[in-house]
């Protein structure tokens, strides 16, 4: 998988985009009940429909684009008329996170993205993957051959425990991990709620629900603001995100960043890295489960590279196999299935006028099911040409961490915690499915399993 940088030009259309209309539309909800509670055969059924599908939100226009060419357009060419304000994704996170990096636009965007890149500099990376590969190690060795696991958490504690370490690599107490990895969740699962349903006064109900959330919100909050003061007050020098944060400095001014701007960013790498992380884990384990000649293969490959050793960085351009089957699990099960814009001012996008305050979506999920970008876009195949599984850019049908001046800036970090976390616990434990569980994709804020019952067995050799 490759990333590249992105560009502003497009090639010149001979045509318009062809554009539909999807159908089962119902009366003053439109097509929000299909993406709200049946989002992915929804999606499904667009499918080869047509370049820009028209939809109803209740009584605001909405668009998916499933044409490439038309995401490049939307993403890269027009960011700054089709952008996250205004979306009840983006906004309901802003309440969570605040400004930061996954929420801000414009040139604050773009400067909040020059001050962090370093962040996620290679040379912090072997730190950052030293931590990674001793929490799977850790977490992997408490499990026993035989058991049934719920392989969905156990993958959650491992990233939300690997990325609380990176934040602040002094260890912390394991009720405040575990205080992260309850309330984090429940948090991220609120968000969703708020998002699909953009209604105050029904979130505000006393129920248990709204409680818990609020729980969460507010646990989080707190510790995160103890996590930055620790590190504050902490003088032992060391390479984690959080002292280069305190280190970083405004580009204009030249002074340290605002307390609040940390604490945005804090929270905001710990809501993004962490589900996102963990259920791409899960999806891959799943996969591999369900297919026990590739997870052969992959054993075999891991075998052979790393011998009874770890996993470094060093070792990840050597296990090709593994990096095809990341790529193909986030090919079928991409976290981040599905993105708003919403269009500032009217716009073009695709030679069509797209009134001002129209949502605008993309489907990663969508693109990677189009049997015209992936042959057998449902089958899990690594043996791919490697075009269909790497981002290359304008017209490019691989698109798990989105493009142009939003795309991930944690794509590489996340990518590496998935490849050390698997190279450390596939070659002592293969993981099979529980024959008595069904697993049912659930579309939500991400796409996760649901629950992920699986059996443990110890690997001989």
């Amino acid at each position: 998988m490759t990333a590249g940088p992105f560009t502003t030009d497009i090639e010149p259309r001979d045509r318009p985009a062809t554009l539909a209309t999807a159908p089962g539309g119902l009366p003053l909800l439109g097509h929000a009940w299909q993406l709200r509670f049946r989002p992915l055969r929804f999606l499904d059924s667009l499918r080869g429909q047509a370049d820009l599908v028209a939809l109803r939100l209740g009584p605001i226009p909405g668009y998916l684009v499933s044409d490439p060419r038309l995401v490049h357009e939307l993403l890269v060419v027009r960011n700054r008329e089709f952008t996250k304000t205004g979306s009840p994704l983006y906004e309901t996170v802003r309440v969570l996170v605040g400004n930061g990096l996954g929420t801000s636009e414009g040139e604050t965007h773009m400067r909040q993205r020059r001050t962090l890149q370093p962040l996620f500099h290679p040379h912090r990376m072997e730190h950052y993957a030293q931590i990674m590969t001793a929490v799977a190690e850790e977490r992997s060795t408490t499990w026993r051959h035989g058991r049934r696991l719920r392989i969905d958490r156990e993958m959650y504690r491992i990233a939300a425990t690997a990325l609380t370490r990176c934040l602040y690599s002094a260890r912390l107490p394991d009720d405040a991990v575990h205080e992260i990895t309850t309330h984090l969740p429940v948090a991220f699962a609120g968000v969703g709620k708020r998002a699909a349903l953009p209604m105050p006064w029904l979130h505000a109900l006393p129920t248990r629900e709204n409680r818990a959330y609020t729980t969460a919100v507010r646990r989080l909050h707190a510790l995160v603001a103890q996590l930055i003061d620790d590190r504050r007050n902490d003088s032992t020098p060391s390479p984690d995100l959080l002292t280069a944060l305190l280190a970083a400095r405004d580009e204009h001014t030249g002074r340290p960043l605002p307390q609040q701007q940390i604490h945005d960013e804090v929270m905001t790498l710990l809501l993004a890295g962490t589900d996102t992380t963990a259920a791409l884990l899960a999806w891959t384990l799943h996969l591999l489960g369900t297919h026990p000649d590739i997870d052969q293969r992959l054993h075999t490959e891991l075998r052979h590279e790393l011998g009874d050793k770890l996993p470094t960085l060093d070792d990840l351009p050597h296990l090709g196999l593994l990096r095809r089957v990341v790529a193909e699990a986030l090919r079928l099960y991409p976290p981040a299935w599905l993105t708003p814009r919403r269009a500032a001012t009217d716009a073009q996008l695709g030679g069509h006028r797209i009134p001002a305050g129209a949502y605008v979506f993309y489907s990663p999920y969508a693109l990677h099911h189009a049997p015209g970008h992936h042959p057998r876009p449902d089958d899990f195949d690594p043996d791919r040409p490697e075009a269909e599984l790497s981002y290359t850019g304008t017209g490019c049908a691989f698109l798990p961490f989105g493009a142009g001046p939003h795309k991930c800036i944690g794509n590489a970090f996340s990518l590496a915690e998935v490849h050390l976390t698997l190279a450390t616990v596939l070659p002592r434990w293969r993981l099979s499915p529980d024959p008595s569980h069904t697993v049912r994709p659930r579309a939500f804020t991400t796409l996760i399993p649901g629950p992920l019952l699986m059996r443990t067995e110890q690997r001989s050799c």
